[in-house]
């Protein structure tokens, strides 16, 4: 009988434990929802623009995500961003910063150092966990292919130019993470994207990736799937790069968020191929 009792107790205490661990994925899964309700429903349409993106967290939620701010004058802000962390506290992170981003966007609409300082001096004013986000932010004009950006510690993008000798360009980095500084500062820098040429912001999940032997997929192995592309269309380029990243794990689990973003472009009067 007292075996009897003991494996009862043991059962009980299975069962409890059990109720916590469904309802904590229970919950997960519900701030997963939330948080993906957060992003773009789709990308905004520009005549003579693609614009295409993905996400695909690792776990139920994620620190990556992405943006696009509508601003006066047929600009748009730009946003590829990634929190320093996993779990509900990069999802929170993340939630707070989009709001900031957007709440101050409007006030700034070609001084995007300032909404990073702002945004900066908020996160730190307003919580203290020792997590940072870094993040791109780029103002585009679509009617003269003008970028006005400053990047805080996000991986750098890489803008492929078809023509010409200028190649494959990567926007320099312009300063510390987010929530790192209260004396942080940033630089503004300036890029035309010209007709024909692409624009590419990714997390670093992307370069990250791993196959089973342990291999990165890397910065070299992103660009040359990209650079043997060029000429198709947005979308297109996108699924090749997601596709070959899946091939590149193969059984490998997805260890990090990947969030990618292509803007391409268009020469007046040529189509893109597929």
């Amino acid at each position: 009988r007292e075996r009897d009792l003991e494996i009862s107790g043991f059962l009980n205490q299975a069962s409890r434990a059990l109720n916590v661990v469904n309802l904590r994925r229970q919950e997960l899964t519900l701030a997963g929802r939330v948080q993906a309700s957060l992003l773009p429903d789709k990308p905004p349409a520009m005549p003579g623009w693609q614009i295409e993106a993905t996400w695909k967290p690792a776990r139920e939620t994620s620190g990556d995500f992405y943006d696009f701010v509508p601003l006066p004058n047929n600009r748009f802000g730009i946003v590829m961003a990634d929190v320093v962390d996993k779990g509900m506290g990069a999802a929170l992170l993340m939630a707070l910063t989009r709001t900031l981003i957007r709440t101050f966007a409007p006030d700034f609409p070609i001084h995007p150092e300032q909404l990073l300082q702002v945004t900066n001096q908020r996160i730190l004013a307003d919580i203290d966990t020792g997590m940072f986000v870094t993040l791109f932010y780029g103002v585009l004009e679509p009617e003269t292919g003008l970028l006005t950006y400053s990047n805080a510690g996000h991986p750098p993008p890489f803008l492929f130019n078809p023509d010409g000798a200028s190649g494959t360009i990567a926007l320099p980095d312009s300063g510390m993470p987010l929530g790192v500084s209260e004396d942080a500062l940033w630089q503004k820098g300036i890029q035309e994207i010209l007709p024909g040429s692409m624009l590419l912001l990714y997390t670093d999940g992307v370069v990250d990736a791993q196959n089973p032997f342990g291999e990165f997929l890397g910065e070299e192995g992103m660009l040359n799937i990209i650079q043997t592309r060029i000429g198709q269309s947005a979308i297109s380029i996108q699924e090749a790069l997601i596709t070959t990243l899946v091939d590149f794990a193969g059984a490998e689990s997805q260890s990090d968020d990947i969030t990618l973003m292509t803007i391409l472009r268009e020469r007046p009067g040529e189509p893109h191929q597929d």
